[in-house]
């Protein structure tokens, strides 16, 4: 697989430069774009399983709050029971 480059853009002055390097190194305008699919690809593959991973984890620690205000409100309903108790 061929190194890559920074990014130089048509504008740049080092373009033509760059171009002219990698035709000589044996890289063409299609190695180049195929990289460049592929490189979207992977990162496309890698931000969709990142936002699942990031969904999971939401979810579970949705779950554990859950969890964590239930026992907070059995707390609270133990001690008005207490209190209930106490008063009478």
């Amino acid at each position: 697989m061929p190194s890559i480059a920074p990014a130089e853009h048509s504008w740049s002055p080092n373009y033509h430069r760059h171009m002219e390097e990698n035709h000589s190194n044996g890289v063409t305008n299609k190695d180049m774009a195929i990289n460049l699919l592929q490189t979207r690809l992977e990162l496309s593959l890698i931000r969709e399983d990142f936002q699942d991973q990031l969904r999971e984890l939401r979810q579970g620690v949705n779950r554990d709050l859950d969890a964590m205000n239930r026992e907070v409100d059995d707390v609270r309903v133990g001690q008005l029971d207490i209190s209930s108790l106490v008063a009478d």
